[in-house]
């Protein structure tokens, strides 16, 4: 079997033939001879495409602040429910990540079968029913369900970067990517602040129904401007309406998914959810980047999910007091995002050192990761400071700094990896993140219910350093693959063949 090119450009042009349902997609090159098709995303008005990616930054803002805008209520909630058990003290903010490890596996084959913009709407009514009602909750383990079933909701981490790639070629991709992170990104600094005054001066409650609502009134913008970006859905939709054209003497058919479903579909469906394991799998490399961001997840979970708390029992922080504190790990995190805007496509088409290429040749995938490198060294770093300065009580800023390395390091990373996988699988895209996502959830998931076991036993300083050092022993591996980079030949062989 042929391996297609991993480098090639998303469809653009107006030729576009038959594609089976359920098949391996077929592309188109573009060339002076060719008609451009006004309904291929990457064709459609930059207002138009700007426009979907702004709505879906700001859905995935809500997203962001509802993972962490209880953050600073864990106190008052233990109180009320005279549940004072530190594990779910932790795991209520944290199981929101469990539901995301299951939710790239069939959010992402399920866009691909149906289409971005109805497993959008679907998913989005979704977690707004799951979230308002969380705030109904009598006890630990209801706010642990809804906020579960809200995470395993959640469309727009494992969509995101795939709708971007639909809609943007390679060398604009980049940046599209960076400043679409951007929006998102202020939810973690936003709301915890609005948590702590929310908690302090209103109801822990308010802080589900807040979220609730905020989503509620962005739907009908989203349902005005999400259109379908998925190149296979549009053809086969274009494909099905010529059919009906041409054939209307002929009876109707039977609906298909709607009187029925037959042995065909059922098997596709299956196989689409299979796909991300076979990619993961299939990729040496895929593997290897999904342990290192679950690693760099994880540790930001950890930071996210005790910060408040550690500043309020270190530095008698008051709740809103705390929720301040989030800023810094915002603001590192941004700082990673301008980084990513203004080298990411750069790098892509110069390389490391800025060596001009072969006229004719293809930039090599492995560049979108070298704006990562800079986080090999400040991941460490930030832990180091944040764990020693902690331990040693030093003034709270210098620990915030600590948080700010590490926010910088995890949005300077994401940002690179994500659009690496997005470049070498393609109009598969959301199959290849749903093969990179789950570990990373489990992680964000788990490792923070550990870390008040690690910090009485190991204390903050080694603490720390024991996630530096475990963090270290994976980035040698992560820099050869940058400077030696292989081609991916395998894993979209894997993906092809589903």
């Amino acid at each position: 079997m042929t391996t297609p090119d991993p480098n090639a450009d998303t469809p653009v042009a107006g030729s576009m033939p038959a594609l089976a349902d359920g098949s391996q997609s077929q592309r188109s090159v573009v060339n002076a001879s060719e008609v451009v098709d006004a309904s291929l995303p990457q064709n459609w008005s930059r207002t138009r495409r700007w426009s979907i990616v702004v709505v879906l930054s700001l859905m995935s803002l809500m997203v962001s602040m509802s993972l962490v805008i209880n953050t600073p209520a864990a106190t008052t909630i233990a109180d009320e429910f005279d549940e004072h058990d530190g594990f779910l003290s932790v795991f209520f903010i944290t199981v929101p990540n469990l539901g995301q490890i299951i939710s790239p596996l069939y959010i992402g084959p399920l866009s691909e079968r149906f289409g971005r913009a109805p497993v959008c709407h679907v998913f989005n009514i979704l977690f707004i029913i799951f979230t308002m009602a969380g705030g109904f909750s009598s006890g630990f383990g209801p706010i642990i369900a809804c906020r579960f079933l809200a995470g395993a909701c959640i469309f727009s981490i494992p969509l995101n970067p795939a709708i971007t790639g639909d809609l943007f070629a390679k060398h604009e991709r980049g940046t599209a990517m960076s400043l679409a992170s951007m929006i998102p990104i202020l939810g973690s600094a936003v709301g915890p602040i609005v948590g702590g005054y929310v908690t302090q001066y209103l109801d822990w409650r308010w802080t589900f129904w807040l979220m609730a609502s905020f989503t509620a009134c962005l739907t009908p913008l989203m349902a005005v401007a999400l259109k379908e970006s998925y190149v296979p859905v549009i053809q086969r939709r274009r494909l099905k309406k010529e059919g009906r054209s041409s054939q209307r003497t002929s009876p109707p058919s039977p609906p298909k998914y709607w009187k029925g479903w037959n042995m065909a579909s059922v098997k596709a469906i299956l196989l689409l959810a299979v796909r991300p394991f076979v990619i993961l799998g299939s990729s040496c490399v895929a593997v290897l980047m999904t342990l290192y961001l679950a690693l760099l997840f994880g540790y930001v979970s950890i930071l996210a999910s005790t910060l408040a708390t550690i500043f309020q029992e270190t530095y008698s922080f008051s709740e809103s007091q705390s929720g301040l504190v989030y800023i810094s790990l915002t603001v590192g995190t941004l700082t990673g995002v301008v980084l990513c805007t203004f080298t990411l496509d750069y790098f892509f088409v110069h390389g490391l050192f800025g060596k001009r290429r072969e006229h004719g040749a293809s930039p090599r995938p492995e560049n979108r990761l070298i704006p990562a490198i800079p986080a090999m060294v400040a991941f460490p770093a930030g832990l180091f400071i944040y764990g020693w300065c902690l331990e040693s009580h030093v003034h709270w800023a210098v620990p915030a700094i600590g948080a700010l390395l590490c926010g910088f390091s995890l949005s300077s990373s994401t940002t690179p990896i994500m659009n690496f996988v997005v470049d070498i699988f393609g109009d598969r895209a959301a199959s290849a993140v749903a093969a990179v996502l789950p570990l990373r959830y489990v992680a964000g998931a788990f490792l923070p219910i550990a870390s008040p076991y690690m910090y009485d036993r190991l204390g903050y300083g080694w603490g720390n350093s024991l996630l530096a050092f475990v963090l270290l022993s994976i980035v040698p591996f992560i820099f050869w693959i940058i400077v030696q980079p292989r081609r991916k030949a395998v894993a979209q062989t894997a993906v092809t063949s589903t």
